[in-house]
C-alpha cells in the first residue's frame, strides 16, 4: 500500500514538473512554433510597368492571367483531379497523373492559363488545387517591334531587348501580407492588416513612334520576302534630338534567338562611309564642290600601293561633287590619301566610329575602326570607301544626323520619361549634342551634295514628288570568313538619307543583306524602301511632316485631364456607365460578363473624351481550338500540340518555327489547315580583316 501511494505520488511530481518545465522553459519556443504553423506570410507580386511610344501608345503592357498550382498530397482523388485538369488544359494526362502520384507537396500545373478554363478550375473548389491571377506581358506591336521592345519570361522579368534595360524601373517592388489560419485550415487575413503594399512597377516613355515602327516593318518585310534576302535591318531618327524613333530587323527571330541588329550587330558599309572622307575634305578646306579629281576612263585606277580601285561610272576625271553623286570610289580613294591617316581617323571618331555611344539598350556594339598605327599605305583610301572599318547602324545614321543637323553628334536616346503608376514623372531625358564635329557651313553644303545624290545621282529611286529627299547609296561585298575573300555574288545593298532636305526632321538608313534575282544595288533595293517609308508618313494625320511650330503655339490650352476609374470585375453596362460619368470613352475587346483588364490602368491621367479599352472573359467555347503561338517551338513539339487541336499543318522547312499563319490566338474550326515556317539556324555576317591588294568593286550604278 505503501509502495503504491509511493509511485502514485512519484508520478504526479513528474507531471508537475513537466508541465512546469512546459509552462516556464519552452512556453517561448512552443508559442512560437504554433505562430509559425497558424501565421503564414504570402507574397503579393507588383504589376509590371507598361512602355509607351512617344504619343503614349502602349508598346508593352500586363494582361491578367490564370496559374494553376497543386499539392497533391492534400487531394483526395488526386488521379481524378489529374484527368480532368489534362482534359480541360490540354496536357498529358499520363505524365500528369505520374506527377500527382507521387503525392508532393506543391507543383505548378500550369502558367499562363487563359481566363476562361483558369475560372472554371477555380469553380472546381477542390482541396489540394490552387488557382491564383497573374499577368502575362502583351505587345499589341507583335513582332513589329520585338527585337527593340525585347520580351519576358514566364515570372513576368525582362530577358532581353529594352524590358531588360528597364527592368530596375518596370518591375516594381513586391509587397507581402500575413494570414492565419483557422482550425479547418482555411486562410483569414489577421486584424489591422498586416501587410505592406507592392509598389507596382513604374511606367517608361519610349522615344519610339508606333506608326513609322509598323510602316517601316511592313516595306522591310515585303522586299525581304520579294528578294528572298538573308535579312533586312532599318534604324530611323530625328537628327534634331538624337531620339530613335523606328528599330526594325526582319526575319523575326524566335525567342532566345532574337537581336536588335541596328544596335548590336556591326557590318563593313561600303559607299555610305563616303560622307567621312567627303565632309572631312571640307572642313580641312583640302577640297570644293567644283574642284576636278583624276579618275580613270577604263574604271580601273591604283590610288595607292597595293589598292586598286573600280568604278561603275567610267570617266577620266569627276568634279568633287559629280564624285560623291555617282559614288566614284577612285577619286574617294584619292580624297582619303589627301586627308590622310590622322585626319581621317580623328573625324572618324569624332562621329562616333570605333566606340559604343551609351544608348539605354544591352550588349551595343562598339564597331571596329584600327588606329593609324595598324594601317597600311593602302587604309586610309580603303576605309574612305567604306572598306577595313566595320560600324553598327546606329553610328551610321548618327553620323548623318550630324550633316542633317547642322554639324552636331548627338547622344542617341531610346527613353523620354519614367513615371509612376499614378503618372506622375519621376525622370524626363532632355537631348543634348556630345559635341560640334563639322561646321554649320560643310554640313549645309554636305546637305546640298547629298540632295543631289538622290535627284539625279545613284539614289534616284529616293525621290519623291515635290518633297526634297537627300542621302547616300552603297553596294559592298560580303566577306566570306571560310574563303578567306569577299564573296561573289553575296551583297549589302544599303541607302541611308534623310528629308526633307532643307530641313530635316528624319534621318534613316535601311540595309538588305543579300538580295537575291539580279537586283543588289543600293539605289535600286535599299532607296525605294526608304522613299515608301516617307510617302506612308506623309499620309499619317498630325504626323512629324505636319508639324508647325507657329500652329501648335496657337492651340487652345487642352482641357484638365482626368482620371482612369478602376473597371475590373465589372459588368460591361456598369464599366460604361462609369466611363461616361468621367467623360471617358468605352472599347470593349473579346465577350463576356466580366471586366478582366483595362488599359490604361486605374489611377492613369488622360484627356477627356479619350477612350478605355476592356478585355472581357470570354466564354469557354471559344477558346477550345485557337491557333497557338508556336514560335520558337521545334518541328516536332508544333505538330504535337497541332495534332491535339485536330488541326492540319504544312511544314515549310525543318529545324526552328519562325513564323506561322494563321496568327496565334485565331479562332478554328476542326481540321483547319495552318503553315508553319521552320529555319534550322542564322547566319551572321563576316567582316573582312585587312588584307593585302585589295580591289575595291562597291561602286554604284
Amino acid at each position: 500500500m505503501l509502495v503504491a501511494a509511493a509511485g502514485l505520488l512519484l508520478g504526479l511530481a513528474l507531471l508537475w514538473l513537466r508541465a512546469g518545465w512546459l509552462q516556464l522553459v519552452m512556453h517561448e519556443a512552443y508559442e512560437q512554433r504554433a505562430e509559425r504553423n497558424q501565421e503564414q506570410r504570402v507574397l503579393i507580386k507588383p504589376a509590371r510597368g507598361n512602355l509607351f511610344d512617344r504619343y503614349g501608345r502602349p508598346l508593352a503592357r500586363d494582361l491578367p492571367t490564370y496559374s494553376i498550382s497543386a499539392a497533391p498530397a492534400e487531394m483526395q482523388d488526386p488521379r481524378r483531379t489529374a484527368r480532368d485538369l489534362a482534359r480541360l488544359l490540354h496536357l498529358d494526362r499520363r505524365r500528369l497523373e505520374r506527377q500527382f502520384a507521387s503525392r508532393p507537396r506543391f507543383l505548378w500545373v500550369a502558367r499562363q492559363v487563359p481566363p476562361a478554363p483558369g475560372q472554371e478550375v477555380a469553380g472546381w473548389s477542390r482541396r489540394g488545387l490552387y488557382v491564383s491571377i497573374e499577368t502575362r506581358r502583351e505587345y499589341p506591336l507583335g513582332a513589329a517591334a520585338g527585337e527593340i521592345i525585347g520580351r519576358t519570361n514566364v515570372d513576368n522579368e525582362g530577358v532581353d531587348g529594352l524590358e531588360l534595360q528597364l527592368d530596375g524601373d518596370l518591375r516594381g517592388r513586391p509587397g507581402w501580407a500575413t494570414l492565419i489560419r483557422d482550425g479547418r485550415g482555411h486562410s483569414h487575413s489577421l486584424p489591422r492588416g498586416l501587410r505592406r503594399s507592392p509598389e507596382d512597377g513604374r511606367s517608361v516613355v519610349l522615344t519610339l513612334d508606333a506608326d513609322l515602327q509598323s510602316i517601316l516593318e511592313s516595306h522591310l518585310g515585303h522586299v525581304v520576302d520579294t528578294l528572298n534576302a538573308e535579312r533586312g535591318f532599318a534604324l530611323f531618327m530625328d537628327p534634331r534630338t538624337g531620339e530613335v524613333l523606328a528599330s526594325v530587323g526582319v526575319p523575326h527571330l524566335p525567342p532566345g534567338r532574337a537581336r536588335n541588329w541596328t544596335i548590336t550587330d556591326q557590318y563593313e558599309p561600303g559607299s555610305t562611309f563616303k560622307l567621312v572622307v567627303a565632309a572631312t575634305a571640307l572642313e580641312e578646306g583640302l577640297a570644293t564642290p567644283d574642284q576636278w579629281f583624276e579618275a580613270a576612263a577604263n574604271g580601273v585606277g591604283q590610288v595607292a600601293p597595293g589598292a586598286v580601285f573600280h568604278d561603275v561610272h567610267k570617266e577620266p576625271r569627276y568634279r568633287f561633287r559629280d564624285a560623291l553623286r555617282w559614288s566614284s570610289n577612285i577619286v574617294m580613294g584619292r580624297l582619303g590619301v589627301l586627308v590622310g591617316d590622322e585626319r581621317l581617323y580623328r573625324y572618324a571618331t569624332s562621329l562616333g566610329f570605333g566606340s559604343i555611344s551609351g544608348i539605354d539598350f544591352p550588349g551595343e556594339a562598339s564597331g571596329r575602326l584600327r588606329s593609324p598605327a595598324q594601317w597600311s599605305a593602302r587604309s586610309a583610301p580603303t576605309i574612305a570607301i567604306g572598306h577595313e572599318v566595320s560600324v553598327t547602324p546606329l553610328q551610321l545614321v548618327l553620323a548623318y544626323a550630324s550633316i542633317a543637323n547642322g554639324g552636331l553628334l548627338m547622344q542617341p536616346q531610346l527613353v523620354r520619361e519614367v513615371r509612376t503608376a499614378e503618372g506622375e514623372v519621376v525622370r524626363r531625358f532632355t537631348p543634348h549634342a556630345s559635341h560640334r564635329v563639322f561646321s554649320e557651313r560643310t554640313a549645309a553644303l554636305m546637305r546640298a551634295l547629298l540632295a543631289a545624290v538622290v535627284d539625279s545621282g545613284t539614289a534616284q529611286a529616293a525621290r519623291l514628288p515635290g518633297f526634297h529627299v537627300a542621302g547616300k547609296t552603297g553596294t559592298s561585298q560580303k566577306y566570306d570568313a571560310s574563303i578567306g575573300t569577299y564573296a561573289r555574288g553575296k551583297y549589302l545593298s544599303s541607302f541611308v538619307g534623310f528629308a526633307p532636305a532643307e530641313d530635316p526632321v528624319l534621318v534613316g538608313l535601311v540595309v538588305i543583306d543579300e538580295p537575291k534575282g539580279g537586283h543588289y544595288y543600293g539605289g535600286e533595293v535599299a532607296a525605294p524602301v526608304f522613299r515608301k517609308v516617307i510617302e506612308d508618313l506623309r499620309r499619317v494625320p498630325h504626323g512629324m511632316f505636319e508639324y508647325d511650330a507657329n500652329r501648335v503655339a496657337a492651340r487652345p490650352p487642352a482641357p484638365a485631364p482626368v482620371t482612369v476609374p478602376d473597371l475590373r470585375l465589372m459588368v460591361p453596362a456598369a464599366a460604361e456607365r462609369r466611363l461616361a460619368d468621367h467623360e471617358l470613352r468605352a472599347r470593349f475587346e473579346g465577350e463576356g460578363a466580366r471586366v478582366l483588364a483595362q488599359s490604361p490602368a486605374c489611377g492613369v491621367a488622360v484627356g477627356r473624351g479619350s477612350s478605355v479599352t476592356m478585355w472581357l472573359a470570354p466564354p469557354v467555347d471559344s477558346l477550345e481550338r485557337c491557333m497557338p503561338d508556336l514560335a520558337g517551338l521545334s518541328v516536332r513539339e508544333a505538330l504535337r500540340r497541332l495534332t491535339r487541336l485536330e488541326l492540319r499543318p504544312q511544314i515549310l522547312g525543318s529545324g526552328t518555327v519562325v513564323r506561322q499563319s494563321p496568327a496565334a490566338g485565331t479562332a478554328l474550326e476542326p481540321g483547319a489547315g495552318c503553315r508553319l515556317w521552320c529555319e534550322p539556324g542564322v547566319r551572321a555576317v563576316g567582316l573582312a580583316p585587312a588584307q593585302p591588294g585589295i580591289m575595291a568593286r562597291n561602286g554604284e550604278p
